[in-house]
């Protein structure tokens, strides 16, 4: 009798459970997006119009399904089921539909309401995003041409042309007598000379004092890895036909930690422009005996001649070209605004002035790294006097703890960027995490301090033998390495939603967190470079394809925006959310990427570089 009733219970207990698993699934296998065939509509039909609309399911408490879809849809790591995108051709719904003679709206309601009827036998309120009518994309790119079409334009043709004619005109000379005794004007027009400019991207400066040479090697991989991050995230926002699987992929364990590494990678680039601020500063700081405002403004003049004529070339091509770059009924989507907010970027204040409505998303970094390059110069020209270089160190590193901290706790923000599916659709400019901690320079000059003071550890530490034991690395290291594994695999411990209340440990935790991806490459950069025999890491570091890759890295920058989001706004279907289809866009994309970049750098970053850098020669010669 006793076993009969355990068997029964059993019996109950997985009949509840396949119940709720059944339900589950039920909800799981709803299309949420549900898109007519763009392409046949637009062939089908020559006054086609194809709308994108929002299906927002009404509340039935006689439904079941209803049930079960909102209790599935709370979950932070769940698509929001109430909510179905559809992509509909009018003319489909209704054959004899005539756009000249009827209401798209009611039509295009009537359509949706009746198809998600006859599916779930809910009721739905219909939010219209955006209409295609027939030819709109031919008339948008026939568009009048503005001043600013033609001024890239100008710029770009310009640009080619002076390649090409000092190209064709540049005779090597026979010594270097007569190389250095070459006119102003020679030299200017050397400076675009494909000739002298292409083995320029496998040379190397000679400095023997200086052993950093495997730092090209990091800066090209770190930007590898956020190239191949950002090729892959817009997928995510892109209408698919098995958004289950990204759901299951959301609740891997694992992916808490890459969520991290995709958020903090960016921070290694601080770390390396620290490092290099603090090494080149003292080395001229110590051929001169007095530095102040006249040397800090020489050091941005030269900093501005590094990274301007490249960056407003980009920024012009997106205020004049790319909002006219085809845009299927999905790629609306992804917004760029610098036709407005262009002036935010030339004045380095992207990441402050419409940080959520940005010009080039990814040049917050070119804002807040111009930013901490002046403190940074600032803070090593007052280092010089000895009463104050203690105190300065010591509020570098308080604040690198402590100011992330008082934002996180202060803003009520989670410890790191949380990926929750519900918000998906969402810019992820908008989130507040991005807008307080990821992108403003205060929270981000920490791990560039980290990188400063490793600068200058190494600078004064250079030609010790005795260096790795002075600064205890063989110890440093590991310890670095536990510490950073440890912070990044807590994260899967965080809250997999926000918390009612501000927590002072989340704070903790997070400013710890986005301290870990300082302190450790900066112990890894000083062993790696106080090594008395180079490695095999070192060598493959040093290697002449990393050390090209270093060098396209900021044209990589500039142009993966406007390459990535042209690739998606071409596509006008539903995709499969696989590991293929990841591959593709990743490879085409890196692919477009690296020959854009290539060119830009001969035709435009290298050569004005050159050229600008010698007319301020000529004019400090004169002066």
């Amino acid at each position: 009798m006793v076993h009969m009733l355990w068997v029964l219970i059993l019996a109950a207990t997985v009949g509840c459970c396949c119940a709720a698993s059944s339900k589950a699934n039920e909800v799981q296998l709803m299309q949420i997006y549900q898109y007519d065939d763009y392409e046949e509509c637009r062939r089908t039909y020559s006054d086609f119009v194809y709308c994108n609309a929002k299906a927002h399911l009404t509340s039935s408490l006689d439904s079941v399904l209803w049930t079960n879809i909102k209790n599935y849809s709370t979950h932070p790591r769940h698509f929001d089921r109430r909510t179905i995108e559809v992509g509909a051709c009018v003319q489909k719904c209704r054959p004899t539909f005539e756009s000249a003679m009827h209401n798209v709206s009611a039509e295009l309601e009537r359509c949706v309401q009746k198809k998600i009827w006859s599916q779930y036998e809910l009721n739905s309120s219909i939010e219209i995003m955006r209409c295609i009518h027939g030819d709109e994309p031919t008339l948008k790119n026939s568009a009048e041409i503005g001043i600013a079409q033609i001024g890239f334009l100008c710029f770009a043709i310009g640009a080619i042309m002076l390649v090409i004619l000092a190209t064709v005109s540049d005779t090597p000379l026979q010594d270097c007598t007569a190389e250095k005794n070459a006119s102003f004007n020679t030299k200017l027009i050397q400076s675009f000379s494909l000739a002298r400019n292409l083995p320029k991207l496998v040379e190397r400066e000679n400095k023997a004092d200086i052993n950093l040479r495997h730092l090209d090697g990091i800066r090209a991989i770190t930007m590898l890895i956020i190239l191949l991050t950002h090729s892959s995230i817009p997928m995510i926002r892109m209408p698919m036909k098995n958004a289950n699987d990204l759901e299951a992929q959301f609740d891997q364990p694992w992916f808490p930690i890459a969520m991290a590494g995709n958020t903090y990678t960016v921070q290694i680039f601080f770390v390396i422009g620290g490092l290099l601020l603090a090494v080149n500063t003292l080395e001229q700081l110590k051929k001169r005996e007095n530095a102040g405002l006249a040397y800090l403004l020489d050091r941005v003049k030269i900093r501005l001649i590094r990274i301007l004529p490249l960056y407003l070339f980009v920024i012009l091509f997106h205020a004049s070209w790319y909002p006219r770059s085809y845009e299927g009924p999905i790629g609306d989507r992804f917004h760029d605004h610098c036709t407005t907010h262009w002036w935010t970027n030339v004045v380095f204040l992207n990441n402050y002035i419409n940080p959520s409505e940005p010009c080039i998303q990814f040049a917050w970094y070119l804002g807040a790294d111009f930013q901490l390059y002046v403190l940074g110069t600032v803070l090593m020209i007052l280092m010089r006097i000895p009463k104050l270089l203690k105190p300065i160190v010591v509020c570098m590193t308080l604040s690198a703890f402590l100011v992330p901290m008082v934002v996180i706790y202060s803003y009520h923000l989670d410890a790191t960027v949380m990926m929750m599916l519900r918000y998906i659709l969402q810019e992820i400019r908008t989130l507040p995490y991005y807008l307080r901690v990821y992108i403003p320079f205060e929270t981000n000059a920490g791990n560039y301090f980290f990188g400063m003071l490793t600068g200058i550890a190494y600078f004064h530490l250079k030609d010790n033998p005795t260096a790795t034991n002075i600064l205890k690395l063989n110890y440093l290291l590991p310890g670095s390495a536990v510490f950073f594994v440890a912070m990044n695999s807590l994260t899967m411990l965080l809250p997999s939603d926000h918390l009612a209340e501000a927590s002072i440990g989340l704070a903790v935790y997070g400013s710890m967190l986005k301290s870990a991806w300082g302190i450790f490459p900066c112990v890894v950069l000083l062993y790696l470079a106080f090594q008395k025999r180079p490695s095999i890491l070192v060598a493959t570091l040093q290697h002449p394809i990393l050390l090209v890759g270093s060098k396209l890295s900021y044209s990589i920058y500039l142009v993966q925006y406007g390459i990535v989001y042209a690739v998606y706004k071409h596509i006008t279907y539903p995709l499969v959310y696989n590991g293929f289809t990841t591959l593709i866009f990743t490879a085409a994309i890196v692919n477009i990427t690296f020959c854009v970049a290539f060119t830009l750098h001969l035709v435009i970053e290298l050569p004005f570089n050159l050229a600008l850098k010698q007319i301020l020669t000529q004019a400090k010669s004169k002066v």
